[in-house]
């Protein structure tokens, strides 16, 4: 992936290079809705691994007091470990944008580890990828509602 220029105060630019050699490398060369896809997308992608045990893993660890690399601040803040919050569920469909929640290595295979850290907020938006909310920002709130307003005032600046 290659690095844009900066557009807006709060989004970062990425554009997804299509050569054969990337798109290989990256995609596996099959469609995913990553490749075909040109309308707008968010992507919450945790930083954690899919799986049984891998989701053990992340529950055992306390919300905002854990460093250890497979801690995931989106997981802790928008979910229990039975699920998704309501609150949190209710406020991503009410933004009227397609969302997608992805485990860190679900959106390597798909897309590949580039320049982001995990977690992170994407919006996709045909070939390009952008940073809605960084791994720091995602790990600088400390409640859902904190979350909340930093995705709802992002999602203003998403064209």
């Amino acid at each position: 992936m290659d690095r844009l220029q900066l557009r807006s105060p709060g989004l970062q630019y990425f554009r997804v290079v299509r050569t054969p050699g990337i798109l290989s490398k990256y995609m596996g060369e099959r469609n995913t809705p990553f490749s075909m896809s040109y309308g707008k997308t968010l992507l919450f992608i945790y930083n954690a691994d899919s799986g049984i045990l891998p989701g053990l893993k992340e529950y055992s660890s306390k919300a905002g007091i854990s460093h250890e690399r497979n801690f995931c601040n989106l997981t802790a803040i928008t979910n229990t470990p039975i699920g998704m919050k309501k609150d949190w569920k209710r406020f991503v469909r009410d933004l009227n944008i397609p969302a997608r929640f992805l485990n860190r290595n679900e959106f390597i295979s798909e897309i590949g580890a580039g320049l982001i850290t995990f977690p992170a907020i994407l919006v996709q938006m045909g070939k390009d990828l952008l940073i809605v909310a960084s791994s720091d920002e995602i790990n600088r709130c400390r409640s859902l509602d904190d979350l909340i307003s930093l995705v709802r005032q992002r999602s203003l600046e998403i064209p």
